[in-house]
C-alpha cells in the first residue's frame, strides 16, 4: 500500500511538472517561429520538409524537450530523486514556510503602521523576529550539514 501511494505521489509530482514544462516549450518554440520570417530560414530546411515538419510537431518537439532531461538524469543518476528531495526540504521548504511568511507579516506591518488602530500588531514584531531567525538557524544549521557531508 506505502509502495502504490509513493508511487502515485511521484508520479502525479511529476506530471505536473512535465506539462507545466511542455506549455512552457510549446510557448517559447511558437515565439522562436514568430522571430524568424520565412526569408530568414536557410534554404536547405525548405528542401528536406523541415519547415513542414517543424509546424507540425512542435507540441512533440516541446514534449520531447520537456521528458529528455528528466529520462536521462533519471537513467544516469538513480539516486538524483533522493537529493532534489533532500534539497527540496532542506532548504527550499525552510525558506517557503519558515522565513517569507515573517518577512511578508513584517513588510505588512510597515505598510499599515500608519493607521493607529494596527497599534496592537507591532508588539508582535519581536515573535515576527525571532521565527524568522529561528528559520534561517535552520537553513544554516541544514548549510553547514551538507558542506560537512560534502567534506568526508
Amino acid at each position: 500500500m506505502v509502495e502504490a501511494f509513493s508511487l502515485l505521489a511521484v508520479g502525479t509530482s511529476l506530471i505536473g511538472t512535465l506539462l507545466s514544462f511542455f506549455e512552457f516549450f510549446k510557448e517559447q518554440l511558437n515565439n522562436f517561429t514568430w522571430q524568424f520570417p520565412s526569408t530568414q530560414l536557410p534554404q536547405g530546411n525548405k528542401l528536406f520538409g523541415l519547415r513542414k515538419w517543424w509546424g507540425r510537431n512542435k507540441s512533440l518537439t516541446a514534449m520531447t524537450m520537456a521528458v529528455t532531461p528528466a529520462l536521462f538524469v533519471s537513467s544516469t543518476v538513480p539516486d538524483a530523486f533522493s537529493a532534489a528531495t533532500d534539497i527540496a526540504g532542506g532548504y527550499c521548504m525552510t525558506i517557503l514556510y519558515g522565513v517569507l511568511p515573517p518577512a511578508m507579516a513584517w513588510a505588512m506591518l510597515n505598510r499599515e503602521a500608519e493607521d493607529p488602530e494596527q497599534k496592537a500588531f507591532s508588539k508582535a514584531r519581536p515573535l515576527l523576529l525571532g521565527v524568522g531567525l529561528f528559520a534561517c538557524c535552520i537553513v544554516i544549521e541544514q548549510v553547514l550539514q551538507d558542506i560537512l557531508l560534502f567534506g568526508s
